[in-house]
């Protein structure tokens, strides 16, 4: 069978008619969210194994009109990872193809006809990866027939951490690409973008949005925990895409200094040789600079802060310096880092010049990194709600040794990082010369996608009794948004397409959603390390918990028994479980005794 060429197809395919014909595939098709998650597991599961099903145009077509109708516009992003396993595949001709099935009408194609042939490529959800959780026998001795409803399990051992999927980084945009494609493994590269959108968060003057009716804008905080050479380090990288915004402020503050000092020179001899009058003594220089020390007191942090207009950026490769500075005498500004999140006013008073401040609308970014029990020093409990204001990420210790020598022959990190540094701040200059408020709006199908993910995520919450995380999952809801705000304000910047109201593309809304998704797992197994007089979720799960997590992407009635009797599950609870996912839409019950898990992702 001949490979597809793109390129030849677009040829043969009619120039678009009208912007205004046909319109109505633009926005999501009104069907269900399990139909998209069905397609979203089986694409994942194509581009983890690396199948293509795209070879021959004929297919490629077809599933490109079969997403459009189904889903819309918001079928662009499946649509390029089902076709990036074809050899030549091409971004801008896979972006006109699939606009090509959006603007057409009766294609004829259906899902059906993709679902037909992923699985002639032998293709089926069962063979996504499985977590695999070991009992301990010596809590499992007493279990018979009663209802074991919050018996917890243990983990012998921890199981690999998410990652954020691959499917992400092909639809990021360029700056993005290029900060993320020198990592050397998945944990490095999710490190590298999560960096990077924090500091950046930091430095996007300008850019806001709406968000339960207040005005918010970008910033993000970011703790990343991993156990000592484990390569949290590299995120010394991100730093450097903001430094020459910081060099910027620094020498601008100096070359005030030296100006300041003349003039209070000049100052001192008028008042000497001018009898009867007294000049104006010149003003002092603010203190400008990006980078905030989180080693300071509260006064000496709040004062930096407002030298700057509200905005800075703490970045701390060890999280116990901030932990240290919070438990001196005079150094707990932890309030004023929880108000800062919600851009709520912070109030302080400088005794050494007399004066009350108000700090309106603080926009502070923070990146963190230290091992768990540095996490623990910072945050010892849940209840202050700093450890919700967090994106947490918990990386693995390495498990080989690391060839350290290799591609030496390259270019450096070091100056690939200097060099994107001096083009972000060509975009730190457009953005800060604007002029006016550059506003993120998302689409109302975007809108129903947030609320559809973040109402299912919040009732699993409730229905697996994960009480005291709740504050975490609300505030993802605005980190998420925060995240489509930064993608959507690059991505323009990219296209020299700056307008005071810019819409939220939907490959940029699905990808904040899908990086959410991941660090739910990360924020959850994090919460598990404080202690546990003062969490409500329990340090290990209960068996409904553990016996959804086991449940593989695609089972049968006897695969599911089996992993009960394993669990030590009576049969008739198993199958009242069973019975409860489905009817909560944790699991679609697709024939006689088969079943698919809708919250099983391939990382």
């Amino acid at each position: 069978m001949p490979k597809f060429d793109p390129q030849k197809y677009l040829k043969k395919t009619p120039d678009r008619q009208d912007e205004k014909t046909n319109t109505s595939k633009t926005q999501t098709n009104p069907l269900s969210h399990d139909d998209y998650n069905k397609v979203k597991e089986v694409v994942s599961q194509l581009e983890t194994l690396g199948i293509d099903i795209t070879a021959s145009y004929d297919n490629w077509i077809k599933i490109g009109f079969a997403f459009a109708d189904a889903f819309g516009s918001m079928g662009e992003a499946l649509f390029h990872s089902v076709s990036s396993n074809y050899p030549e595949y091409d971004a801008e001709s896979c972006r006109k193809q699939y606009q090509k099935c959006l603007d057409s009408t009766n294609s004829g194609a259906t899902l059906g006809t993709f679902f037909h042939l992923a699985k002639e490529a032998g293709v089926t959800p069962s063979s996504h990866k499985q977590k695999v959780y070991t009992l301990a026998t010596s809590q499992r001795a007493s279990v018979a027939q009663e209802e074991p409803e919050e018996e917890q399990i243990t983990q012998e051992q921890e199981p690999s951490l998410p990652v954020i999927p691959s499917s992400v980084y092909k639809l990021l945009p360029k700056f993005l690409e290029e900060v993320t494609k020198c990592a050397a493994r998945d944990q490095e590269r999710d490190l590298l973008l999560l960096g990077s959108l924090t500091v950046m968060s930091s430095c996007l003057p300008n850019v806001y949005g709406m968000y339960d009716q207040n005005i918010v804008y970008p910033n993000l905080f970011l703790f990343v925990t991993a156990p000592a050479s484990s390569g949290k380090g590299r995120i010394n990288l991100c730093r450097k895409l903001v430094y020459p915004i910081h060099k910027q402020k620094r020498d601008a503050t100096n070359s005030q200094k030296v100006q300041y000092e003349v003039e209070l020179s000049e100052y001192y001899d008028l008042k000497k040789t001018q009898k009867g009058s007294t000049p104006q003594k010149p003003e002092e220089p603010r203190d400008q600079m990006l980078f905030l020390p989180a080693n300071n007191s509260a006064t000496g942090a709040f004062e930096l802060l407002a030298n700057n207009d509200g905005k800075g950026l703490i970045f701390e490769t060890e999280g116990d310096t901030l932990a240290q500075a919070f438990k001196s005498e005079h150094g707990n500004y932890s309030d004023g880092f929880r108000k800062a999140f919600h851009h709520e006013e912070i109030s302080y008073y400088r005794r050494t010049a007399s004066e009350y401040v108000d700090i309106k609308s603080p926009q502070l970014s923070a990146v963190l990194s230290g091992t768990p029990d540095q996490v623990l020093s910072l945050m010892p409990d849940s209840e202050n709600g700093l450890f919700s204001r967090f994106i947490f990420y918990k990386m693995q210790r390495q498990k080989q040794w690391k060839n350290v020598f290799a591609n030496t022959s390259k270019e450096s990190l070091d100056s690939i990082f200097d060099e994107l540094g001096d083009q972000y701040l060509k975009y730190y200059q457009i953005l800060e010369g604007f002029g006016s408020g550059i506003k993120i709006n998302l689409r109302e199908h975007q809108i129903e996608q947030f609320n559809a993910f973040f109402s299912k995520e919040y009732d699993k919450f409730l229905f697996l009794q994960k009480t005291g995380l709740e504050a975490s999952l609300f505030r993802l809801g605005l980190i998420c948004y925060r995240m489509a705000m930064i993608f959507t304000i690059i991505r323009s910047l990219e296209n020299n397409s700056l307008t005071n109201i810019l819409h939220c593309q939907d490959i940029d809304m699905e990808n904040a959603i899908t990086i959410v998704e991941s660090l739910l797992n990360h924020t959850q197994i994090v919460y598990r390390y404080l202690p546990e007089k003062k969490q409500t979720l329990p340090k290990i799960k209960n068996l409904k918990e553990s016996f959804l997590d086991e449940l593989t992407t695609s089972f049968s009635t006897q695969k599911y028994k089996s992993i009960a009797n394993k669990l030590k599950i009576p049969e008739k609870t198993s199958e009242r479980y069973i019975k409860q996912f489905v009817e909560k839409g944790y699991l679609q019950r697709i024939g006689h005794g088969q079943y698919l898990h809708g919250l099983k992702k391939e990382g």
